[in-house]
């Protein structure tokens, strides 16, 4: 059994066949606080992922935007390294996805989701608070 933190060899597979699309959206992930293009985690590595519990794409994520803001996290880099090693073609390793070019685009993501969650918090918080 893999840890939540690294990649089970199933996945692996699947992202080793990903390949860079010059058009590939982003978007902004706010478990992991980290951005995600669309052509990163096919859904297949995905369903792979929730299906057995692992979360090691969301570390990678983290620490990816660790990067981005020039104070890499440690704690977070596991599942990257691997993905370094056994999936060096991996479009989520290209340099200009980690460079520090994106640290204003992140940290404008960051408050947008923050100001979005908050206004859901304040919309349905004392709903929630009833229960």
């Amino acid at each position: 059994m893999n840890h939540p933190w690294t990649f089970p060899e199933e996945v692996l597979a699947i992202l080793r066949q990903t390949t860079w699309d010059p058009k590939a959206i982003c978007i902004f992930d706010g478990v992991s606080g980290g951005l995600l293009w669309s052509d990163e985690y096919p859904p297949e590595a995905m369903a792979v992922c929730f299906s057995s519990n692992n979360w090691a794409f969301r570390y990678v994520l983290a620490y990816r935007a660790s990067l981005i803001q020039g104070e890499p996290r440690e704690e977070f880099s596991a599942p990257w390294d691997q993905l370094v090693e056994q999936c060096p073609n991996w479009p989520g390793l290209r340099p200009e996805r980690q460079s520090p070019t994106l640290r204003d685009h992140l940290i404008e993501a960051h408050a947008r989701f923050a100001r979005k969650f908050q206004e859901v918090d304040t919309k349905y918080g004392d709903t929630r608070r009833e229960m």
